[in-house]
């Protein structure tokens, strides 16, 4: 008997160890992201500190209204890696896709050598302090030590707001705002169509900054 417990634990443990699902994103047709989404796994490895690991399968949930949002979903500022030592990387990618009962958005790093980055990058998410903005309508995620020349990724432009063809989060807008104290960011704002608790994470091989909202 208790052979067949430790087996059935054992199994439960290897469903919940599955990966997540992470589209692309970037104005193509919405067959070509969930065609993608299906070929692309990833286990949130990193949570913001405080808070337990919770990757390892998709959230499920019902409707929104007065429903407490996952362990490791917040309102808050949330921060992963560390301000030093500075390691310059290369933006290679940015994706995302719109789930049942959340949203992502993936960053994919390497180092500028083109090999798997080591060191996670000091990132923040909170909501935008922009006076321009609706408070509580946007999402800030801040990649540190990104310069401009090794920026790749072509699904978004600089300075140009895309439509994501979801209903919550519905625009991504990347800048690039220079030298910060000699330091160079990324920066992603994800505007949603009302205030939503989010997850910041990150995964590694090839390394990715992993934004969750959720819906």
């Amino acid at each position: 008997m208790k052979r067949i417990t430790a087996f059935s634990v054992a199994f439960l443990f290897l469903l919940a160890c599955t990966g997540l699902h992470v589209g692309c994103g970037s104005g193509e047709e919405k067959a070509v992201r969930e065609a993608a989404a299906e070929q692309e796994e990833e286990v949130a490895e990193g949570v913001p500190s405080g808070e337990a690991p919770t990757g390892g399968g998709e959230v499920t949930g019902g409707e929104r209204a007065g429903e407490e949002p996952p362990a490791g979903y917040l309102y808050e500022r949330q921060e992963i890696g560390s301000p030093s030592p500075l390691e310059y990387l290369q933006l290679v990618d940015v994706r995302w896709a719109d789930h049942a009962d959340y949203f992502r958005v993936v960053a994919e790093l390497k180092r500028l050598d083109g090999t798997d980055a080591v060191n996670v990058p000091w990132c923040f998410a909170d909501y935008s302090e922009d006076p321009t903005i609706e408070p509580g309508t946007e999402i800030h995620l801040y990649i540190r030590g990104i310069r401009r020349e090794d920026n790749h990724a072509t699904s978004l432009q600089a300075g140009e707001g895309t439509l994501t063809g979801d209903e919550v989060c519905y625009q991504i807008l990347m800048t690039q705002f220079g030298s910060v104290d000699g330091v160079e960011p990324v920066n992603l704002f994800v505007s949603t169509r009302e205030r939503r608790p989010f997850r910041l994470s990150y995964a590694t091989s090839p390394l990715r900054i992993i934004l969750d909202i959720w819906r």
